[in-house]
């Protein structure tokens, strides 16, 4: 059975109604109320499918049980019956997208709208009526209310005399301001109250009112480009949920922004909708490089992607993208099908890497370190750190690599698989990277000590930036404090200067080498205990005999393995 509610002050017309409908179709039950407060009633206690209400009634009119409907009964079309009508209102009705009958009415033609509606599941947009529509109703039937206006957590009052508005009340505005800033406002509810006696205080007629107000809300409403820009950025940033709200909105607002549907295309999470928003991206801007090269990339992979999407039911409902190139690619994919990189760190990316990145690779590479760089210059970002991390490791640009590894770890104490995967690198960098490989680092403000609350402090002498730096972050990733210094001159100054607990010495330095400066370490009362670990790529027996003679406490040679070297320390650390 489906049900009716019919609602009219004529206890005549809803009798004839309900008997020739029931009669007509056997699967309707229809019942009836005099007025919009009887109507409310029912539809709190009853199912009712759809509402066939007229306008004017007493004690509670169409409009009012039309408005109350709209917060409590969404989902209930209506239909408008009324003897009163006039070209206006059936034209503002029909704009509504309403179904709007006049009286008499011939039920049969009733009949035919109601099964249309039910059975199209067509959705009665009445009840959702905009508080501009209803002004201009208003006006037109020269109506006297108080329309009682909430949005969200505002409040604000129109007061209506004759259609007319004579005085508006909300916030901290009265008159003609209130008006305007209430008819802007989005998501309104309005309540019908009775009449309330007021001064007239606004003089400008409806239109005015309301070409005011759709003026002052387009200015205050950002632009196409901001709403873009600001997609762009969370996109890159990875806040893929407040990117997709956005870039949804900007794209029913404007359908024909290419730009949009390239950025939409790189959040969706299947080939599908891939491809649609990448062919309307091409069609509104057919010689637009990046629409071409996108296209390009995801018709290179699309045939890959389909392939192994055969054996994969999981594959076929969602694909992620690469974070440097945004080629998309099964769900559980560790690299990209066309720039290579990897998506986590693994062994993989060590043995595949051993040749030089391809001219196209190091492009893309680039673009997404400036890309992320942007981004975490503007906030703390996890995953662009992270990002960052990669890209130069695809590069091979172990420093900058473990500098954006090690500051990842440091935002995401709690995640243990970055504190992993740094010290996979760092344990490949210790063992591919002898300091007589690398050039010395000239470049004194780059230094920094990792310093931390009630730690021992360890200051390290090695004139390769990127082994100095391997060796700072694996101390201080074990909680140790560090001071660097990258030949013999700064390493007694910064001695003096920070009093470490421990030091870690190469013998190959500029202007001092690390026997020299042992020797001075150990002939110093002040610093003679301290335990000096030496470290250099030479191994031979006569070197090893220095360093102990110059009373060193242990000797490791490089490349050395970052795990053996804390325990080395954790060893001879008093």
């Amino acid at each position: 059975m489906r049900n009716i509610l019919m609602v009219d002050d004529e206890k005549a017309f809803l009798q004839a109604g309900k008997e020739m409908l029931e009669l007509i179709d056997k699967e309707l039950r229809v019942s009836t109320a005099y007025n919009g407060k009887d109507a409310l009633e029912i539809l709190a206690s009853s199912s009712i499918d759809l509402v066939v209400s007229d306008l004017r009634m007493p004690v509670m009119d169409g409009y009012e049980l039309i408005a109350r409907m709209s917060r409590r009964h969404q989902e209930i079309p209506v239909i408008v019956l009324t003897a009163y009508g006039s070209a206006e209102i059936k034209d503002r009705l029909i704009q509504q997208g309403t179904v709007y009958l006049e009286k008499p009415i011939d039920f049969r033609i009733l009949l035919n709208e109601i099964t249309k509606i039910l059975k199209n599941k067509v959705r009665n947009t009445i009840h959702g009526f905009s508080l501009v529509s209803f002004l201009q109703l208003f006006e037109i039937e020269q109506k006297t209310k108080t329309l009682k206006v909430t949005s969200k957590n505002k409040l604000g009052y129109l007061y209506i005399k004759k259609g007319a508005i004579i005085d508006a009340a909300a916030l901290n505005l009265q008159g003609e301001d209130a008006a305007i800033e209430i008819i802007g406002w989005d998501n309104t509810e309005i309540e019908l109250l009775p009449q309330v006696h007021k001064e007239k205080r606004i003089t400008s007629s409806l239109m005015h009112i309301l070409l005011k107000a759709t003026q002052t809300k387009d200015e205050s409403m950002p632009s196409e480009n901001y709403l873009l820009d600001n997609a762009i950025h969370l996109v890159q940033g990875c806040h893929f949920k407040k990117a997709r709200s956005i870039l949804t909105q900007l794209l029913k607002n404007s359908p024909r922004n290419a730009k949009a549907w390239l950025w939409y295309s790189r959040i969706a999470g299947n080939m599908k909708t891939i491809e649609a928003s990448l062919t309307n991206a091409r069609k509104l801007a057919p010689e637009d490089i990046e629409i071409i090269d996108e296209i390009k990339k995801f018709n290179a992979i699309s045939l890959i992607i389909n392939s192994k999407n055969q054996t994969n039911a999981q594959a076929k409902k969602s694909v992620r993208r690469c974070p440097f190139c945004w080629t998309p690619a099964e769900i559980n994919a560790r690299q990209c099908y066309y720039c290579k990189a990897h998506f986590f760190i693994n062994k993989q990316i060590f043995s595949q890497r051993n040749s030089a990145p391809e001219s196209y690779q190091i492009i893309i590479f680039k673009n997404a370190i400036k890309r992320y760089s942007e981004v975490i210059s503007c906030e703390k970002n996890i995953t662009a750190n992270y990002y960052l991390g990669l890209a130069h490791l695809n590069l091979a640009q172990w420093e900058k690599a473990i500098t954006f590894l090690h500051q990842t770890v440091k935002l995401a104490p709690k995640k243990k698989q970055f504190a992993e995967q740094l010290r996979f690198v760092l344990n490949h960098i210790a063992s591919i990277r002898p300091a007589s490989e690398a050039a010395p680092d000239t470049n004194h403000s780059s230094r920094k000590a990792y310093l931390g609350p009630d730690r021992k402090k360890i200051l390290v002498v090695e004139d390769s930036s990127t082994t100095r730096k391997v060796i700072a972050i694996t101390l201080s990733q074990n909680d140790y404090h560090v001071i660097e210094a990258c030949d013999g001159i700064e390493a007694l100054s910064r001695l003096n200067e920070h009093k470490p607990d421990l030091i870690i010495l190469d013998i190959i330095l500029p202007k001092m080498d690390g026997f020299k400066i042992l020797s001075i370490i150990k002939s110093n009362s002040d610093f003679k205990e301290t335990p000096v670990i030496m470290l250099t790529s030479k191994d031979g027996f006569i070197d090893k005999m220095k360093g102990r003679i110059a009373g060193s406490t242990a000797y490791l040679t490089k490349p050395f393995e970052p795990q053996k070297l804390i325990e080395t320390i954790k060893k001879n650390l008093p």
